[in-house]
């Protein structure tokens, strides 16, 4: 399985952002609400990643999140099974509680707290991703190979219901334990190849080649400053900050804590949010350190590629 956009570094740095932003910020309860949201999408990917183990590999080949350009913009698909008879596009919803479908395709979800909230229907929202897929194909010379659809639940204790018993729950919705039976199903409908072997693995290539990954700045998306960012190393036992460094270790003021290498999970975070090339004095002040020849040593060690000289030089850090 080939994954262009990684979650749960997704969700790393959104960790890393919200441990570092004040806590009287404005904006923190809006980034702990999306984090809780990254947090759920994580979980819905790994069932469907857990569920697509069980697909035969030498049919299929199973992509996760792809982002395409095409004439109109950019859509993603969740996931994408590619095959030498059809297609499969899956939009995963990671609803819990239960979900209506009522007249006219509306979509009603009930939280575990009995709060109600409207979403697009589905369904319409995979046919719209795999329409521009077969564009996207056709207009790269692909042979006109069909494109199913389906819209997958990803908690199986999700319960979906109709809103009155004239309303219906559409066939392509399925939980994530029906996922491969129903691929499995839909395969009976197809007995001549469109693609030969070679131009299915070409097709996998070209989609991965063609990868147009997001370029998310949580600074800008939600208005912060890097000074508004909490900077110092956090007790590695009771989470307390900052904790001081002599002759060597880490010590924490508030439990008395003793660390050898608890400036590791501080050099994470800037990686995270900042990127992976750090200078000495952006070290110092993220660690709260006041000595060079400190920090100098601690980015020797952990740091594997360094870049310039002297004030110029840039260490290059990993995760």
């Amino acid at each position: 399985m080939y994954d262009p956009r990684n979650k749960k570094l997704e969700l790393l740095t959104l960790q890393a952002f919200e441990r570092r932003l004040s806590a009287n910020h404005p904006m923190k309860q809006a980034v702990l609400k999306d984090l809780k949201i990254k947090y759920a999408e994580v979980n819905g990917e790994n069932e469907i990643k857990y569920r697509l183990r069980l697909i035969d590999k030498q049919k299929f080949i199973v992509l996760h999140n792809l982002r395409l350009q095409d004439e109109v913009g950019y859509f993603q698909m969740d996931t994408l099974t590619l095959s030498n008879y059809f297609n499969t596009v899956v939009e995963t919803k990671n609803w819990e509680g239960t979900v209506r479908f009522g007249a006219n395709g509306q979509v009603t979800r009930i939280d575990n707290n009995g709060m109600k909230e409207g979403f697009q229907n589905p369904i319409d929202q995979v046919k719209i991703q795999a329409l521009r897929l077969k564009r996207w194909l056709k207009n790269h010379d692909f042979p006109d190979i069909p494109i199913e659809y389906l819209a997958v639940i990803s908690f199986p204790k999700t319960i979906i219901e109709r809103e009155t018993p004239q309303d219906i729950i559409p066939h392509e919705l399925i939980h994530s334990s029906d996922l491969v039976f129903r691929i499995q199903e839909i395969e009976k409908n197809y007995t001549s190849p469109i693609l030969s072997r070679n131009q299915l693995h070409h097709l996998a290539r070209l989609l991965e080649r063609s990868h147009c990954p997001v370029d998310v700045n949580l600074f800008e998306e939600y208005g912060v400053r890097s000074i508004d960012m909490v900077k110092g190393v956090f007790c590695t036992k009771c989470g307390a900050l900052p904790m001081n460094r002599f002759n060597g270790k880490w010590y924490c003021q508030s439990c008395k804590n003793v660390s050898i290498d608890a400036h590791k999970h501080a050099l994470r975070d800037y990686r995270l949010m900042f990127g992976e090339w750090i200078t000495n004095k952006q070290a110092r002040y993220f660690l709260g350190l006041s000595s060079p020849d400190m920090t100098k040593h601690i980015l020797r060690k952990e740091c594997t590629e360094m870049v310039g000289m002297n004030k110029g030089k840039k260490y290059r850090l990993g995760l």
